[in-house]
């Protein structure tokens, strides 16, 4: 009987092993964004600049670009509309977004809707509610001396009688449905001109009316302008791209 057991036992063991190389661990990816920080001026007085920022996480298995709409409204208007640029971010990296706008003749009590576009889907933040107390009456050293358009981008031009930091450049009045980003730069000299680009992309491409507004982070300087945005000839783009190019590599010949 003893010489029975043994074999069979032997056929039972080899049996499992068999079956268990056959299973097989199927993980499926999975989309998850995480909301690590939120941040934004819930009282605005004189001269001062509203701002919301929050840091993005890939929680989830697949990577993705991920950029950020801002709406701010009332009851019965839609005030400004933002956006931010837009980011690679691979499962557990997180990022930081800003994004700026600058209330003028505006007062009361406003709503702010945030939208995180990833992986062809979206993602609401709850609506966030802020005040705006006084008028703001900035100083008026900074100016807008142009804009050229390109297929992808705007170019503007921007130039300062005194010496500036943190100066923030949006767009506003762009046909809805647009996406036009925002930009920051660190600082800018006296007398000093510098260009600053704005990405966007239309729907349907066609001429229209931008108002540009420049401002620094701690809301003393402010100016704005309208411009017609009108293509530029092939030639200039070409021109314009080398001159890019030529920059970039400058730049890391340096290193």
């Amino acid at each position: 009987m003893k010489k029975l057991i043994f074999p069979l036992v032997i056929m039972v063991i080899l049996s499992c092993l068999v079956r268990a190389q056959e299973v097989k661990v199927n993980v499926e990816d999975f989309l998850e964004t995480e909301i690590l920080s939120f941040k934004y001026s819930s009282e605005l007085v004189s001269n001062e600049v509203f701002k919301v920022g929050f840091e993005l996480m890939n929680s989830g298995s697949l990577d993705y670009r991920a950029r950020v709409r801002l709406n701010i409204m009332d009851d019965t208007d839609l005030y400004y509309t933002g956006w931010s640029e837009e980011v690679p971010l691979w499962p557990g990296q997180s990022e930081y977004f800003e994004l700026y706008w600058y209330p003028v003749n505006i007062t009361g009590n406003l709503t702010g809707k945030i939208r995180i576009y990833h992986a062809n889907e979206i993602k609401e933040i709850e609506p966030f509610k802020f005040e705006i107390k006084g008028i703001t009456t900035p100083k008026k050293d900074i100016q807008i001396t142009g804009l050229r358009t390109y297929e992808d981008r705007v170019e503007v031009s921007i130039r300062s009688n005194l010496e500036l930091k943190d100066i923030i450049i949006i767009p506003s009045d762009y046909p809805y449905g647009w996406i036009f980003e925002q930009s920051k730069i660190d600082s800018i000299d006296e007398n000093q001109e510098k260009r600053v680009e704005l990405k966007y992309e239309p729907t349907i491409w066609k001429p229209t009316e931008v108002v540009i507004h420049v401002f620094t982070e701690d809301g003393e300087q402010y100016t704005s302008k309208s411009f017609l945005m009108e293509r530029e000839e092939l030639f200039a783009t070409v021109i314009s791209y080398f001159i890019k190019i030529f920059k970039t590599l400058s730049f890391f010949s340096l290193f």
